[in-house]
């Protein structure tokens, strides 16, 4: 996962990391995709480097489960006093844990 200047940035590749006020508000999502108005706008925003995905990242559900709950615990970063995002949280860290196609577990 290369993290690079906003200037090598180039549409149409994915974010492997959330971008993220220095509040913890996600402004955007992991997984989003790279638009030259996206690009635009997080230049605007004073956003110098972003996470994307180099193309051999294996995919979410094949990363060890300590990594996912390590990025789990990167999302929620800064809302550790809200009851009901703590809460949201940990039903993800469970749905996790149980891997996939044991949703209803």
């Amino acid at each position: 996962m290369p993290r690079i200047t906003l200037s090598r940035a180039q549409p149409g590749q994915k974010l492997t990391r959330p971008i993220v006020t220095s509040s913890g508000v996600v402004m955007v999502q992991a997984g989003a995709e790279l638009t030259a108005t996206l690009i635009d706008r997080l230049r605007g925003m004073g956003i110098d480097t972003v996470v994307v995905a180099s193309g051999d990242e294996p995919s979410t559900a094949r990363r060890p489960l300590h990594e996912r709950l390590a990025e789990l615990d990167e999302r929620f970063t800064g809302h550790e006093q809200d009851p009901w995002m703590m809460q949201l949280k940990d039903i993800v860290a469970r749905q996790l844990a149980a891997g996939p196609g044991d949703a209803d577990a």
